[in-house]
């Protein structure tokens, strides 16, 4: 069948009015999509159409509520006639007129539990996932959970109708990969990390989804980073090893990674020399559209540098 390339987009608005022991309405809405569909709590990207929910939940200090939802690229016996990548923006924010909740925690958490992402309070950011081109539909679950926490005492503070928080999840569906890099990057920082990877394959003896990775560590700084090492977390996939260039020393059940630097006594692989970069890559499983997050690189010399510049790339044809 010939292939289409698809460009989805689709706007999802979650309007979450949170009031102390008041109802908190979810309200689900979309309007004016070039294509792709919502069906109760089900994001769709094949066809035309469009279709709302609302869901009415309560939560006061010291709750927890969650709101589930599915993406998947079939409707029907129609599955989607390319790779499909998407992109699920979540933007927390104060209500119109009135000012957010603080404490308030909004954590997404994909079907097997994992913490895809979260903040407290305000803010945005980003889970990515996508499709490979298959015969059959496929389908992804998704739980965002909201949290009061309650320490006794501030509680009051957030009483009445003067405060809310709003939920904004904006959906958008691509044959093109997403990256992470934001359209107007920060200002360098010491370090910069690229994380890449190519587009999955399927294990014709397992089933199972695999792809290559590729890590590279730029040392922006005037200072050498010697004996380098890099941890971080990656919870959806499955780095299984590196080939060359660095040592896999840590690879716990939480999705924890570190590697160090491979201890070859050369200068140009175990040490970041200022303005230069060291890579490194090897073999993993899963769709790889996941993110590293909570990424650290220190060395023997200089202690673990958290603030740094982090861009992650996917879905690549080959990594150079």
């Amino acid at each position: 069948m010939k292939r289409v390339l698809l460009l989805l987009t689709l706007i999802l608005v979650m309007v979450s009015s949170i009031t102390a022991g008041t109802l908190a309405m979810y309200t689900v809405s979309i309007d004016n999509l070039a294509e792709g569909s919502v069906v109760a709590k089900e994001f769709i990207f094949v066809g035309e159409g469009a279709d709302n929910f609302q869901q009415g939940l309560k939560i006061a200090p010291a709750e927890t509520v969650q709101w589930q939802f599915k993406v998947k690229n079939y409707q029907n016996h129609i599955v989607s006639e390319t790779d499909m990548y998407y992109k699920l923006t979540f933007n927390v924010d104060a209500l119109s007129g009135k000012s957010a909740i603080e404490p308030l925690t909004v954590t997404v958490k994909d079907s097997k539990g994992h913490v895809l992402n979260r903040v407290t309070g305000v803010g945005t950011f980003d889970v990515l996932g996508s499709f490979p081109l298959a015969a059959n539909g496929q389908e992804e679950d998704y739980t965002v959970e909201i949290y009061w926490p309650s320490d006794g005492t501030t509680d009051i503070d957030y009483a009445g109708g003067n405060y809310g928080t709003m939920i904004n999840v904006d959906a958008v569906a691509s044959q093109i990969p997403f990256s992470t890099q934001p359209e107007n990057p920060s200002p360098s920082s010491q370090v910069s990390v690229r994380y890449e990877t190519t587009t999955p394959w399927q294990n014709g003896q397992s089933g199972n989804y695999q792809y290559e990775y590729k890590i590279t560590i730029t040392n922006n700084s005037s200072e050498a980073i010697n004996n380098w090492r890099i941890g971080f977390f990656l919870h959806t996939d499955q780095l299984i090893s590196s080939w060359s260039n660095a040592k896999l020393v840590s690879n716990s059940s939480d999705g924890y990674y570190e590697f160090l630097n491979p201890g070859y006594n050369n200068q140009a692989t175990d040490n970041i020399l200022p303005g230069q970069s060291v890579s490194f890559r090897g073999p993993a499983r899963g769709m790889g559209t996941a993110a590293i997050q909570n990424v650290t690189v220190g060395g023997s010399n200089i202690s673990n540098i958290v603030d740094l510049d982090l861009k992650c790339e996917f879905g690549k044809a080959s990594l150079n």
